[in-house]
């Protein structure tokens, strides 16, 4: 018997949606098979069509997600989100699926998922990729919705062991561990004879979104590409060009582009050193600079060029990179010190490749069958103890209910 119940995923970034949260479900999800998983998300326009296989879980499509920059995109997503609970209920029923897991940084799709499970019985999971509560102390949806899904959810898995650490100490009891991100591509072996002599000029790789949990922190690469001689900046990302302007992302040392999935780790390749803004300061709150796990960082752990990573000391990100001896670290907030580490990469080819083999090791944790089957084993768990359908504001836990710890800043 297949304890594994057949979960509904409901997520608003779904392949071919080209976000981080889009790719990490994308992954995630091929590592089952059809009578396992049903996906619903948004269509995002002007995506090209994704390839996707018959033998995995089925990708339908609910809404529509309006391009970025679009005037009142929030508010056409919640004017759909009557036809998308219908919808996911429709979906629910129609492939007898038996659980379902709400994935947030969309509130839309996290609030179907808590009044889906409500309105059927079904177990509820979560999946926060960022923190809500913490970014939305104000909120009123945040703060009625958060402390609810919480209480009713078998089990609420995060990004991060920082976004767990966190929680922890914000909800005691809360049932609650890190589903990591995933990566399918199979890791190479490299020999340190393997990594290239610099030439020049310098050819640096940026890609990614640039928003507030990293604009600092990138404004300052695009000043160390115009203050360093003989270096060259391509950036990949579908961040808008006026906005990249205004930051410094231009001039003939700059190159922006825009690239599918498929050859994203091709382009890293061709790369001298990998850049990986994090922080420092911004609107973002700071638990969330402090515990996410920005999606990009799997791909620059596999892209087999070195890491100059400029963040916080003291963030999540920055702990993990250290740990594992993975990347040059500038924790400074100086464009000197940026210039110091950029040159000291240039210049130490050994460095270069310590950090490469260092990332291949620290990349094998993320492989996307190991973390299908610690979701396989948390939910085939919860499916057999089953715990009786909580309404109230509390947690359940092996002792008893425990009262949730919410926020209530502002």
């Amino acid at each position: 018997m297949n304890l594994f119940p057949k979960t509904l995923i409901l997520s608003r970034s779904i392949p071919p949606a080209p976000t981080g949260t889009g790719v990490i479900i994308g992954n995630l999800v091929r590592q089952f098979k059809p009578d396992e998983m049903i996906v619903l998300g948004a269509y995002y326009v002007a995506c090209p069509r994704v390839e996707w296989r018959e033998e995995w879980p089925t990708l339908l499509y609910a809404t529509l997600q309006p391009p970025d920059g679009w005037r009142g995109a929030r508010w056409i997503r919640w004017a759909q989100f009557p036809w998308l609970l219908l919808r996911a209920l429709w979906t629910l029923l129609a492939h007898r699926c038996q659980a379902i897991m709400a994935v947030f940084p969309d509130e839309t799709f996290l609030l179907a998922g808590y009044l889906l499970a409500w309105l059927t019985g079904k177990p509820l999971f979560a999946y926060f990729h960022n923190t809500y509560l913490e970014q939305f102390p104000k909120s009123r949806l945040a703060n009625w919705l958060q402390p609810r899904v919480f209480t009713m959810a078998q089990h609420v898995f995060v990004m991060s062991e920082g976004m767990q650490r966190l929680y922890a100490k914000n909800y005691p009891g809360l049932r609650c561990s890190p589903l990591l991100h995933t990566f399918n591509e199979s890791l190479p072996n490299l020999c340190v004879s393997e990594v290239e002599t610099v030439q020049t000029p310098l050819e640096l790789l940026l890609f990614g979104n640039i928003g507030e949990s990293n604009v600092e922190a990138a404004t300052r690469f695009a000043q160390l590409v115009q203050a360093v001689p003989d270096v060259h900046l391509t950036l990949l990302t579908g961040t808008q060009r006026s906005y990249l302007e205004k930051l410094g992302f231009r001039g003939s040392k700059v190159t922006v582009d825009v690239v599918s999935r498929s050859v994203l780790l091709q382009r890293l390749s061709q790369a001298h050193i990998v850049l990986l803004p994090h922080g420092f300061h911004g609107s973002i709150a700071g638990e969330e600079i402090a515990t996410i796990f920005p999606t990009k960082v799997i791909d620059a752990l596999i892209s087999q060029r070195p890491i100059l990573a400029h963040l916080p000391k003291d963030c999540f990100l920055a702990e993990f990179l250290r740990n594992h001896d993975c990347a040059l670290i500038v924790d400074e907030p100086d464009l000197e010190a940026l210039r110091n580490g950029l040159e000291r990469l240039r210049d130490d080819r050994d460095l270069r490749s310590h950090l490469v083999r260092q990332s291949l090791l620290a990349a094998n944790q993320f492989q996307a069958s190991s973390v299908a089957g610690y979701l396989r084993e948390v939910m085939e768990n919860a499916r057999e103890a089953l715990p009786t359908r909580k309404r109230s504001g509390q947690i359940g836990d092996a002792n008893g209910p425990v009262d949730v710890a919410v926020d209530e800043r502002g």
